[in-house]
């Protein structure tokens, strides 16, 4: 027995009264969705107004029973902005089990020193953008203890092999708060190119019943 997961960047554009954006997230699920919510930033930042969408789900696969699900696209802009929305959003406190989305942050391990320094620095002086930080990555891993899976499952992997954007840096992730004697382990995990569908890559985890 397996299940699957598959994260795409989630960002909609739905127009209101004509003179505001939102930006929005959703999930789309096999099963049905027994509870959901939608928690909205109220941090103000110029990259807009974000969200947390998770959802609870009902049928008869094992892996959703009692399992937390959430999505979410944090700023584009600069990593204080993307703390104080995750902060507030707070999805340890709320016993989130997987948390997905568009992080807009980078790890460190991602990239080999020369990678680094000519793809990530560079091209963010470049465009004269914010200088690269780690800070919100390391939160959510090393803070409030999700394993990043696909990490977790490809820990040689490095540089342009784990892009998720035409930047070339991976900045969409699944996460998973472990629990304790899960009868479920993480058996795949891979990004798949979009070919130009999107300017993201989609992000791919399967996740097998332990054999008893």
């Amino acid at each position: 027995m397996l299940v699957t997961l598959a994260f795409l960047f989630p960002e909609i554009f739905i127009e209101i009264c004509c003179d505001k954006a939102y930006l929005g997230n959703g999930i789309a699920s096999r099963y049905p969705i027994e509870f959901y919510s939608n928690q909205q930033a109220y941090f103000p930042c110029p990259g807009g107004t974000r969200g947390l969408l998770q959802c609870r789900l009902n049928g008869d696969h094992p892996f959703t029973k009692d399992r937390i699900f959430s999505v979410t696209h944090l700023d584009y802009i600069n990593e204080d902005n993307r703390l104080q929305q995750i902060k507030e959003f707070n999805p340890h406190r709320q016993n989130i089990d997987i948390l997905m989305g568009d992080m807009n942050a980078l790890t460190r391990d991602d990239y080999s020193d020369n990678y680094y320094r000519e793809q990530v620095v560079g091209v963010r002086e470049n465009f004269q953008w914010e200088k690269p930080r780690f800070d919100l990555t390391k939160l959510i891993t090393d803070e409030w203890n999700y394993q990043d899976v696909f990490k977790l499952n490809n820990p040689q992997v490095k540089d342009e092999q784990i892009a998720t954007c035409q930047y070339g840096t991976r900045i969409d992730y699944i996460y998973v708060h472990p629990r304790v004697n899960d009868q479920w382990f993480l058996s795949e995990c891979s990004i798949i190119d979009t070919k130009g569908e999107t300017d993201h890559n989609a992000v791919f985890a399967e996740f097998k019943l332990k054999s008893k």
